[in-house]
């Protein structure tokens, strides 16, 4: 019962904002550029809350909820921020997300955003980071910004793309186990080229990112990260124009880990772990490749990352150890069934929000996740200080249908299947497949 008074809480005011202005019922609903009244201080609710202070500053409340329903096949999961580790029956409904921010601008030179997750403070969930982004960012100049606080290190198509318009309910294990994530640090960063369609972003962070840590702890010192993204081929006149917009981007982080069992580990969507922490002293350097296309009522894309962590002195007689090699890469593809979507990335005809039925998207993804060693003296070994790492490798499908109601409401239903090459490092009922059904409601604002 509370957990259906709480998903009322947030869906009925959600509809309500939404809703049109009775004298405006052609006026579209998204985006809503909120009027200067000529007052000092104007608050509005036509995106979200939101406060004006004249043409000073604008301060908006930002919210964004899942409530997911799952099932596993083993139906046995490893629970998220338990140290033991010990297996669980899983629990049919989970709330994943429950995070509210202030977003805002201070004049035209300085935007800033605070975020923070409260899933602990409504459920047993644990959260290691709940504080999320928290930044500010001053514009210098229009070739030159400059970003401090805790943000996204700038790595990864899937990871620093917009949370609530992912194609999927889980990141693909790619993007989930190899890319940083968030971090402290300071970031130099701006958009270049003719209508700004090429963007730098380079910066040096305090350790490696949430994304790599164990149980809250870094596993890795300072590290740097710089990333060039955009559409190249642009300017390119004599290309065919559905080549010319093509997205393309490369990016590189790399920094010192701290000795020890910090090496990344591979899990299933489940939590099980095929890939344990491995021995590791020396750097971790990541370089990601990644690509989207966008045709129409079609889009494409996909992402290679490559991840070596050296081994100095890890051997059992202290000599050194061939490069632990973590290797992914994804390819998912959407198409848009029904309905249709604004540039902004909301359904142009809503449902319950306008006289539409929104959009109902369809996507399928495949993923590979690949943990191995460069060459070694030696048979291939299971064991954290093997000279040759006994290969083990994730491949995962994923397929399902999105339904984006309007701009605050989103159903996702996916199904994955995923297959572990090799289970004898922590066998799971002699399994090697692992199902997951997932439902999960979105509400955003």
């Amino acid at each position: 019962m509370r957990t259906l008074l709480l998903i009322a809480w947030l869906v009925i005011p959600a509809a309500l904002f939404a809703q049109k202005p009775p004298a405006q019922e052609d006026t579209p609903v998204d985006d809503v550029v909120v009027q200067d009244s000529g007052k000092p201080l104007q608050l509005s609710f036509g995106n979200r809350p939101s406060l004006r202070i004249g043409e000073f500053a604008h301060i908006d409340l930002k919210t964004n909820w899942h409530f997911d329903f799952r099932s596993f096949t083993p139906n046995i999961v490893n629970l998220p921020g338990i140290v033991t580790d010990l297996p669980a029956i899983p629990t049919t409904f989970l709330l994943t997300k429950a995070r509210v921010g202030l977003k805002g601008n201070v004049t035209s030179r300085i935007d800033y955003e605070f975020q923070r997750d409260l899933r602990s403070t409504f459920g047993p969930d644990h959260e290691w980071h709940p504080w999320k982004d928290n930044y500010v960012n001053v514009v210098v100049h229009r070739l030159l910004q400059v970003e401090v606080g805790k943000f996204k290190l700038p790595f990864g198509l899937e990871e620093t793309g917009a949370e609530d318009r992912q194609d999927f309910v889980f990141q693909s294990r790619t993007t989930n186990d190899l890319t940083p994530a968030r971090e402290r640090g300071a970031m130099l960063h701006a958009n270049f080229l003719k209508g700004g369609r090429m963007e730098y972003q380079v910066g040096v962070f305090r350790y490696d990112g949430e994304g790599s840590d164990i149980h809250g702890v870094p596993t890795a010192g300072r590290t740097y990260a710089g990333r060039i993204s955009g559409e190249p081929l642009r300017q390119l006149k004599f290309l065919p124009k559905t080549v010319r917009h093509v997205y393309l981007g490369a990016a590189v982080t790399d920094g010192a880990m701290f000795e020890g069992l910090n090496g990344i580990k591979g899990q299933t969507f489940s939590g099980f772990t095929y890939m344990d922490h491995l021995y590791v002293k020396g750097n971790r350097m990541r370089i990601g490749t990644e690509t989207s296309w966008v045709e129409g009522r079609f889009s494409i894309k996909g992402e290679y990352i490559h991840v070596s962590e050296e081994r100095k002195q890890q051997g059992i007689r202290g000599n050194d150890l061939p490069d632990k090699i973590s290797r992914g890469w994804y390819v998912s593809g959407s198409w848009t069934a029904v309905g249709q979507m604004k540039s902004s990335g909301k359904p142009k005809n809503p449902f319950l929000t306008g006289r539409g039925f929104g959009v109902i998207e369809l996507s399928a993804r495949y993923d590979v996740l690949a943990f191995f060693s460069g060459p070694g003296p030696g048979p291939a070994s299971r064991d954290p200080r093997a000279p040759t790492i006994l290969p083990n490798s994730d491949k995962t499908w994923a397929a399902g249908p999105t339904w984006y109601l309007n701009r605050m409401l989103k159903i996702q239903l996916n199904a994955q299947r995923e297959r572990v090459t090799d289970m004898e490092r922590k066998a799971v009922f002699g399994l090697n497949y692992f199902w997951t059904g997932i439902i999960r409601l979105q509400v955003a604002m």
